[in-house]
C-alpha cells in the first residue's frame, strides 16, 4: 500500500473520496510533470514494428518553479526580533537545521505541487521537518487555514519497510498528537518495532494552533478543501507539452539531418559476416585508383545530400512558447528566455510594475506570514522544553533581501537622511531601514536605551 493511500484510508473524512481524487488526479500528475514526466513524454515510433520512444524534454516545469523560488526567497533573507534572546535562539535552531538551504528546495516543491508543510518537533532539540504535499493529508480545516493534518514517512528497520503516520489536531484540551506504524501491506504494527521510545498518543495542553504550518502556492482548486493550493503550472500543461514537442523536434533535427553522402554503386564494398550474410559498406579510407568505363559522368560523382538544419525556426518557436508559459504563470515576458532578457535592472522592474514583480510580491506576503508562524512555533516549543525563557518574545518579522523590490542601500541612506534632517523619528528610521513595524522598532530603541543605562 502506498503512503498516500494509507493516509487517506485511515482518516475519517466526509469528503475522503474528493480528497483521494485530488491527490491521485492532480498532485500525482503535477509531481510527474515536475520530475520530467507527463502523459506526452512517450510517442509512437515509426516503422512496421511500432513501439514507443521517450520524447526529449526541456524541463520547463522545474525551471519555472526554480525561477520563482529564486525570486521569492533569495540568499540573505533574514528575520527581525524585538527580543535579542529570541533572535539568538532562532538563529541557533535555524543553523542546526540548515533552514535556509532546505527551505529553498522545499519552496520549489511547494510551487510544483501546490503546497507543503513545515513541522516543528522535539528530538533532543528543536527540529524542522519539510513535508511535501504528497506526504500530507489535511484532517481539519476552515476557510482560512488547516488546523489538523496527517503526515507520512517511509522508514526501514531490519530490512523491512514501514510507514509512520503521525496526526496533529487541535481539540478543546490542546494539541493531540498520535503516531501509528504500518507495514507495507497496510497492516498495523506496534511502534516498538521501529521506535521504542515513541508514544502512541500525547496531549500538549495550552496550545491553540498545531506545530505545523501549511504553505499554499496557487489558488485552491478543490472546493471541499480550499486551503489546499494548486501547482503554479496548473492549467499550463498544454503549453508544457508544446514546449517538449518543439524541443524534441530540435533534438531530432540533428539526428535526422546529419550529414548524408550519396555514392555510386561501384564504390560500395561487400563482406560476409560470421552468419554468412552480405554486409555492404562504403570505405572512406579507400585510396586505390580504379578505371571505370561509363558514358555518364554523373554516375562517377559522390554527392553531398545533407539537409539544412532548421535551428532558427525551432529557437523562435521555443521562445514564443516560453513567453506564453511565463504569461500563464505570472512572470514577465522573457523571464525564461535563454536569449538576452527584456528587463536588466531592479529599478526598471519597479518602474514598469512588471508582472514578475507583482507575482513575487504576492507570494512573498504568503511566505512571510507562514515563516513567521514557523518561527513562533519554534519559540513555543523552545519555551516548553526549557531552552527559551518563558518571558521571551515570540514576535518575529521576516525581511526579504532582494534586488527586485528595492535597493537596500538607497533605502537606508534615505531613512538616515530624513532622520538627520529631523523629518522622521529614530523609531521610524529603524522601521524603514530594517523593514519592521513601528512598534517593533520602538521596542528595539527602548531596549538599547535600557542597555546603555
Amino acid at each position: 500500500m502506498s503512503l498516500k493511500s494509507l493516509l487517506l484510508s485511515r482518516q475519517k473524512l466526509s469528503d475522503s473520496t474528493a480528497l483521494s481524487s485530488f491527490y491521485s488526479g492532480e498532485i500525482d500528475k503535477w509531481n510527474e510533470i515536475y520530475n520530467g514526466g507527463g502523459d506526452w513524454r512517450y510517442v509512437r515510433k515509426g516503422g512496421l514494428n511500432g513501439g514507443t520512444r521517450k520524447r526529449s524534454s526541456l524541463g520547463a516545469a522545474k525551471a519555472v518553479c526554480a525561477e520563482l523560488t529564486r525570486l521569492c526567497f533569495t540568499e540573505g533573507t533574514d528575520f527581525i526580533c524585538s527580543d535579542r534572546e529570541t533572535e539568538a535562539y532562532l538563529k541557533k535552531v535555524l543553523a542546526e537545521n540548515s533552514f535556509f538551504e532546505e527551505f529553498s528546495d522545499f519552496l520549489e516543491k511547494v510551487f510544483a505541487l501546490g503546497g507543503g508543510a513545515v513541522k516543528v518537533y522535539w528530538d533532543g532539540g528543536v527540529k524542522l521537518d519539510f513535508v511535501s504535499a504528497d506526504r500530507f493529508v489535511p484532517t481539519k480545516w476552515d476557510s482560512k487555514s488547516i488546523s489538523g493534518g496527517a503526515f507520512g514517512s517511509t522508514v526501514s528497520n531490519g530490512g523491512k519497510k514501514y510507514i509512520l503516520a503521525e496526526t496533529q489536531e487541535i481539540i478543546s484540551q490542546g494539541l493531540l498528537m498520535q503516531n501509528k506504524l504500518f507495514r507495507e501491506n497496510g497492516s498495523e504494527a506496534p511502534l516498538c518495532e521501529c521506535f521504542p521510545k515513541m508514544r502512541e498518543k500525547s496531549l500538549i495542553t495550552g496550545l491553540s494552533k498545531p506545530l505545523f504550518v501549511y504553505f499554499r502556492a496557487g489558488t485552491g482548486i478543490l472546493s471541499q478543501c480550499s486551503p489546499l493550493g494548486s501547482s503554479i503550472f496548473a492549467g499550463a500543461e498544454d503549453t508544457l507539452k508544446s514546449i517538449d514537442i518543439v524541443f524534441d523536434s530540435l533534438s531530432r533535427e540533428f539526428i535526422l539531418g546529419k550529414k548524408r553522402i550519396i555514392v555510386p554503386n561501384y564504390a560500395v564494398r561487400g563482406e560476409y559476416d560470421e552468419n554468412g550474410d552480405l554486409r555492404r559498406y562504403f570505405d572512406v579510407n579507400d585510396e586505390v585508383f580504379e578505371a571505370f568505363s561509363t558514358s555518364d559522368t554523373d554516375e562517377l560523382q559522390i554527392t553531398d545530400n545533407t539537409a539544412q538544419l532548421r535551428i532558427t525556426e525551432h529557437v523562435e518557436a521555443l521562445n514564443e512558447l516560453l513567453d506564453l508559459l511565463c504569461m500563464q504563470i505570472g512572470l514577465s515576458e522573457g523571464t525564461l528566455s535563454y536569449k538576452s532578457g527584456t528587463v536588466r535592472t531592479a529599478t526598471e522592474v519597479i518602474s514598469r510594475n512588471s508582472r514578475t514583480y507583482r507575482t513575487a510580491c504576492f507570494y512573498r506576503k504568503t511566505i512571510s506570514k507562514c515563516l513567521e508562524r514557523v518561527m513562533q512555533n519554534i519559540c513555543i516549543l523552545g519555551k516548553m522544553c526549557g531552552e527559551l525563557s518563558p518571558n521571551a518574545s515570540e514576535s518575529v518579522q521576516m525581511r526579504f533581501a532582494d534586488g527586485i523590490c528595492e535597493d537596500e542601500g538607497t533605502k537606508a541612506q534615505r531613512a538616515v537622511s530624513l532622520y538627520k534632517s529631523g523629518l522622521i523619528s529614530r523609531s521610524r528610521a529603524l522601521s524603514e531601514i530594517y523593514g519592521i513595524s513601528l512598534e517593533t522598532a520602538k521596542s528595539m530603541e527602548m531596549e538599547d536605551f535600557n542597555g546603555n543605562e
